[in-house]
């Protein structure tokens, strides 16, 4: 066999080491489903997540990832479905891995949970020879590898995550059915069989007070226990708005990673390493683009059938969907400071240039709709059980002060709402309205899901 040149020898190398030990992911951080797919119910609505990575930038060749995650937690169900694609392209090898999810949620002690998942999957991995540097088109390895079509393998992942109110961990296994792949020209061929990957995620939030928040996190990977691989992070938060942060891996890189959220339910992250030493100026720098969204940003916040006037057929907080408090006739939005019935006196409202402190869902409806948030105070409430009922909840927080947030972006989007505190678990519920049977709140659900996605029901017995 001729030799293959230097260039081609560096991608064959990469690409062989990246098959059996899976792409690098620098901001691990940033969606835990990522690694670990049963991450996926620790959020309150889907999401869908895009990544790019390219390694090494100064080798011809080098590593690159791209990712699509598509995440779709049920809360009221306790259940996740996701969808995820990667694409890795070294040298002139690349790797597609396909996989669908399935995630389950038990609930351990108080805030604690146990979230597990199985995804099952392909991976087929092919060669693009057009892109390789080689001496003799005669070679019989180089042969196999062109003529012998992409080779498709099932795979099986499993995955367990536990969070509780300040921190996680979480367990992967993926490769499990160790998939051989075989190339074969006349009498040569060229094969290999993949290793199992393991890995471990630990990472813990500490409140600094003044809306800052730092998030120190751990991902370590394991390759059927021949190879480990350890990346670090820690980055500063900021109102969940902007963040800062520094980090590294076992192989010699260290890095920075910065972000901020342009609108709700909308992350853009940025990650840059560096080798170090003199390994700088021949492997050069890596990077690594990321972007996270809700689907409440995908235009789940829009409203149907009412208007910024007062004079819409359809309450999205009234009792019943489109029926005013009373039970009769249509209701309006409350919109623009205006009375509940749209003529503009208003009975009992805060007007919108008051201060308006807020202490129950009723107070929400007597203030109306057009006001401005900052000056709306949300007093925090007591930490009792809420009274028996159905209630309609539209996020759940560990923190009074996130469940606050939450209850002014939605009355930005025309939804009213109010919080409750459920000891059993200790945290604080957002929800935009309580019935007495479930049917009924079955029924609420109808009106309010093309404004609120992912609504759920929480029975308070």
């Amino acid at each position: 066999m001729k030799k293959i040149t230097i260039i081609s020898a560096l991608a064959l190398c990469i690409g062989g080491l990246t098959a059996q030990m899976g792409a690098k992911i620098d901001q691990f951080y940033m969606d835990y489903s990522l690694i670990n797919p049963a991450a996926m119910n620790t959020h309150d609505q889907g999401h869908v997540t895009l990544l790019y990575n390219k390694m090494f930038s100064a080798v011809p060749g080098s590593p690159q990832t791209t990712v699509l995650n598509v995440a779709m937690p049920v809360p009221s169900k306790n259940t996740g479905y996701g969808l995820y694609y990667m694409r890795e392209r070294v040298g002139f090898s690349e790797m597609h891995n396909a996989y669908a999810t399935y995630a389950y949620s038990f609930p351990i002690a108080g805030t604690t949970n146990l979230n597990l998942g199985v995804s099952v999957g392909a991976l087929s991995q092919n060669f693009d020879m057009s892109k390789a540097v080689y001496i003799s088109g005669n070679d019989p390895i180089i042969k196999s590898l062109l003529l012998t079509p992409p080779v498709t393998r099932a795979d099986l992942r499993a995955s367990a995550f536990v969070n509780g109110e300040k921190w996680f961990a979480g367990f992967a296994f993926s490769r499990l059915t160790k998939p051989r792949f075989d190339y074969v020209y006349y009498n040569y061929t060229a094969a290999y069989q993949m290793q199992s990957q393991g890995s471990l995620m630990l990472g813990y939030n500490i409140d600094l007070g003044d809306d800052l928040l730092l998030k120190p996190a751990l991902y370590a990977s394991a390759y059927d226990f021949n190879y480990f691989r350890v990346q670090y992070n820690v980055s500063m938060w900021y109102q969940d708005k902007f963040w800062l942060g520094v980090g590294g891996n076992d192989i010699g890189q260290i890095g920075a990673n910065i972000g901020f959220s342009p609108q709700d339910d909308i992350k853009v992250s940025y990650s840059y390493n560096t080798p170090t030493g003199g390994q700088r100026i021949a492997l050069g720098n890596s990077h690594e683009f990321h972007t996270f969204i809700g689907f409440a940003a995908l235009g789940g916040g829009a409203r149907s059938g009412t208007g910024n006037d007062g004079e819409g057929d359809a309450d999205l907080n009234s009792a019943n969907g489109g029926e005013g408090e009373d039970g009769e006739g249509s209701a309006n939005v409350n919109s623009s400071g205006k009375g509940k019935n749209g003529d503009g006196e208003g009975n009992g409202g805060f007007g919108m240039s008051k201060e308006a402190t807020i202490t129950s869902l009723e107070d929400m409806r007597s203030m109306g709709m057009g006001n401005d948030t900052s000056k709306i105070k949300l007093p925090a409430i007591e930490k009792v059980k809420p009274g028996p009922g159905f209630y309609l909840v539209a996020g759940l927080h560990s923190s009074e002060a996130k469940a606050n947030k939450q209850i002014k972006d939605l009355y930005k989007k025309g939804v009213l709402s109010y919080k409750i505190y459920d000891p059993s678990n200790k945290s604080y519920y957002v929800y935009l309205k309580d019935f007495a049977s479930e049917k009924d709140a079955n029924r609420g659900i109808f009106y309010y899901e093309a404004a609120v996605p992912q609504v759920w029901i929480r029975e308070v017995k």
